[in-house]
């Protein structure tokens, strides 16, 4: 194992930054655009167009998204390259995913605090920003950080658009030396990036506990 991960270290670490990119620009993206979509879901005329969105990125494998924006929408003259297609698959998966979340979270906010902030004056987006907002990643921040970590075990999807990453830089070593070994490497990589990111993540929630309380 050792002699694999010293003379393969190079290509190791070229997919494991590539799985960092698309997790952290996905994981932004994603969540930017979910507290927009969140909010839109505010607007009555505009709900069902979001609901039906939301229902699409449940309903659907994520596989089967990436698939499809990548070799199925040429068909319909759109064609992009491969890191654009997995990038807007997994914002697209992600964004629903976020969205209805912080949306779970805002209805488990008590009605009288949003009727508070209606009868002292405050206009929606400042009601929904600085009072509904930081209640609902309070109340839904466990969810939250259950889909970060899913998040990063998904990036190994964008294989499928023959993108690389760890799981293709494993197969590639594992043809190369006839070993399982890069299996076991990169599987051991998943695991310490997902209990750093975990540890963050509960560090974080109890900040955000004290803060709103």
């Amino acid at each position: 194992m050792i002699n694999i991960l010293t003379s393969s270290y190079g290509v190791i670490l070229e997919g494991l930054g590539q799985t960092l990119f698309y997790f952290i620009v996905t994981l932004v993206a994603s969540t930017i655009l979910g507290v927009f979509v969140t909010y839109l879901h505010g607007f009555r005329q505009i709900r069902p167009i979001i609901s039906g969105y939301i229902s699409i990125v449940r309903g659907t494998p994520l596989l089967l998204q990436l698939i499809f924006i990548f070799f199925g929408l040429p068909y319909f003259g759109i064609t992009l390259d491969r890191m654009p297609a997995a990038l807007i698959g997994f914002t697209f998966n992600y964004t629903g995913y976020i969205a209805e979340i912080l949306r779970g979270g805002i209805q488990s906010v008590p009605q009288d605090q949003k009727d508070i902030a209606y009868v002292l004056g405050f206009s929606k987006s400042y009601t929904f920003l600085r009072i509904l907002l930081p209640l609902a990643i309070r109340n839904s921040f466990p969810s939250l950080s259950n889909e970060v970590l899913v998040l990063l075990k998904d990036t190994a999807l964008i294989y499928a658009l023959g993108l690389s990453e760890l799981i293709k830089v494993s197969k590639t070593l594992a043809n190369i030396y006839v070993s399982a070994t890069p299996f076991i490497i990169v599987g051991a990589i998943y695991f310490i990036m997902s209990i750093i990111i975990e540890k963050f993540l509960k560090k974080m929630e109890s900040k955000i506990r004290k803060v709103t309380l």
